[in-house]
């Protein structure tokens, strides 16, 4: 059966036989577009499936425990009950960044009266940083998976398999940051244009912002 990407146009042949009865989600890795797939009405559920481009190069994906992960190919297959929910998108991150930029911005200014007062402002900036470092690198690698802006957009950060990021990993992502602003910025404005609407801080940590919800 033909199946076509609604998000970048782009056509692949998928064995009907291999998709299972209750249906399957196909993501793109070329644009990162969900497709969903639904079953013939006389197959038996099959919990593997099978995907080869259009191209004439063959991929095949193994089931080992749900969701379904794929070995190589085009596509990486999920299980509808997975909660893959797709990336997050450019705008959604930017508004969780403002919010946790205000929070941070506060917290300075509450460190930043106390160096006035005793006289201690180089020792205040230093305690900014740590602040700023420990409330990121804490909150994402814990079990809410990002910091109070992400989880009030509803998008968490993961690994590359989807999977909690470590406080160390959590550690590169937020001084990788530094990159990205140092390029005028362009690191963070990736998150439009990269398949997995990953910012150049991402790349460097190996991570993911995908939606919850």
């Amino acid at each position: 059966m033909k199946i076509v990407c609604p998000t970048c146009n782009t056509s692949y042949n998928i064995s009907s036989s291999k998709v299972p009865q209750r249906g399957i989600v196909a993501t793109c890795k070329k644009c990162g577009g969900q497709i969903a797939i639904e079953p013939s009405a006389e197959k038996k559920p099959d919990y593997s499936a099978q995907a080869e481009p259009l191209s004439g190069s063959p991929s095949s994906y193994t089931q080992e425990a749900p969701p379904l992960v794929p070995k190589t190919g085009e596509f990486e297959f999920t299980m509808e009950h997975s909660g893959f929910k797709g990336y997050a998108g450019f705008w959604k991150r930017f508004a969780a960044a403002i919010i946790d930029g205000f929070i941070l911005m506060v917290v300075g200014f509450v460190i930043g009266g106390l160096g006035i007062a005793e006289g201690v402002r180089p020792l205040s900036n230093i305690l900014g940083i740590v602040v700023g470092w420990l409330y990121f690198a804490t909150m994402e690698s814990s079990s809410k998976q990002g910091a109070l802006g992400k989880m009030a957009l509803g998008i968490k950060v993961t690994d590359l398999s989807g999977n909690a990021i470590s406080f160390g990993k959590a550690t590169v992502r937020h001084f990788s940051k530094i990159i990205s602003t140092i390029i005028l910025l362009v690191g963070y404005l990736m998150v439009g244009f990269t398949a997995k609407k990953q910012a150049l801080h991402d790349m460097v940590a190996g991570c993911l912002v995908v939606n919850r919800r």
